[in-house]
């Protein structure tokens, strides 16, 4: 049905990298706090590791279904 056919257009988009700091499962306005972090300057740091994460989000649409990850490196 419809739910398949919005699921395999999906997995059809072009693959573009990006870095999710957090995800919200409600509405919220966090123009505030990006305003407020703008000008943040933290000490620099060094990572000891870096792990390449997938997620899967849940395409079901059941209720608190979480979504499943899979490190990659």
């Amino acid at each position: 049905g419809c739910r398949r056919a919005a699921a395999l257009s999906a997995d059809a988009r072009a693959f573009r990298a990006h870095l999710t700091l957090a995800r919200n499962r409600a509405d919220a306005d966090l123009r505030p706090y990006v305003s407020e972090l703008a000008r943040f300057e933290g000490a620099p740091w060094t990572a000891r590791e870096l792990t390449l994460v997938r997620s899967h989000l849940p395409a079901s649409g059941i209720k608190g279904e979480r979504p499943r990850y899979e490190a990659l490196a």
